[in-house]
């Protein structure tokens, strides 16, 4: 005879059991993925990338955003002797959402700490769509992301117009025969002027999304105040010194014509995915 109640006890356990794993399963991806809260500089990224893909075809290829410690990271963590010159890249794109442990921990989260206090507007794209952005820059963007978008605009420039191979194959055809010395200069050249191009570019994503005419000059001008930088161009620059840059800015917001901007509406679809495992908020086109 089968005895119901012990039965019915055990099914009980183990509904509650698989609702309870089931629940926390549920919360560990809400909170893995969720837009809701994932961190406010990457609601901002969001918000403004959103604003310059209603006007601005940003191509097919994913845009991963990701927010990093930044430069003085590796700096402050080489002078605690943490690292040598081959820990670069780990120190600046270490996740400063993050607390670490373990081993060294303690000097870690420092570095993540004065990273964020002491250093400036950092900003780089990869050739395969990866944008790392400085927590930094957005401290000294808070009320600013008109300014933001700028920034934002430019390595999105860098990432559709395949900047890293275009300079790579201008440089193939054109430093052939050249010594390293000659084909160095020559690289340093090929960059300051796609820069440049990068700068326009952003100006023109900016005015095709509805910003004031002169938010990118404003905010060069204000990025190289924070940055305290106003050198000069020299010949082994890979960006324009300030004058040179501003004045690149200057002559396009002089002869462009508003009628020129085409601001018809993007008729692409898009859609957001966010990753706090990774530290990435990925924008694909569809």
């Amino acid at each position: 005879m089968i005895n119901t109640t012990f039965s019915n006890t055990w099914s009980l356990v183990l509904i509650i059991t698989l609702s309870t794993a089931g629940s926390i399963v549920g919360g560990y991806k809400f909170r893995e993925n969720s837009q809701l809260i994932m961190p406010n500089e990457y609601k901002v990224i969001r918000k403004i990338v959103n604003k310059l893909s209603a006007n601005n075809d940003l191509g097919n290829q994913p845009l991963v955003f990701t927010i990093v410690s930044g430069s003085r990271a590796y700096w402050t963590a080489q002078a605690m002797e943490l690292i040598k010159e081959d820990g670069w890249t780990f120190y600046r794109h270490i996740n400063p959402f993050k607390t670490y442990k373990g081993k060294s921990s303690n000097e870690i989260n420092e570095a993540i700490r004065q990273a964020y206090l002491y250093n400036g507007n950092e900003a780089f794209a990869f050739p395969n769509g990866t944008i790392g952005i400085s927590h930094s820059t957005f401290r000294h963007h808070q009320n600013k992301d008109d300014y933001l978008a700028c920034i934002i605009g430019h390595e999105i420039s860098h990432v559709i117009n395949h900047d890293s191979f275009n300079d790579s194959l201008r440089l193939g055809k054109e430093a052939k025969g050249f010594k390293k010395k000659k084909k160095k200069m020559l690289r340093y050249r090929i960059s300051r002027e796609t820069e440049k191009s990068a700068d326009i570019n952003s100006a023109k994503m900016i005015l095709k999304a509805g910003f004031p005419r002169d938010t990118c000059l404003k905010a060069f001008e204000f990025i190289s105040r924070i940055e305290g930088d106003g050198g000069e161009t020299t010949k082994d620059s890979t960006h324009p010194g300030y004058e040179e840059r501003r004045a690149e800015l200057v002559k396009f917001l002089e002869s462009y014509e508003e009628d020129l901007i085409t601001k018809e509406k993007v008729e692409k679809k898009w859609k957001w995915i966010y990753s706090r495992k990774l530290n990435t908020l990925t924008f694909i086109s569809t």
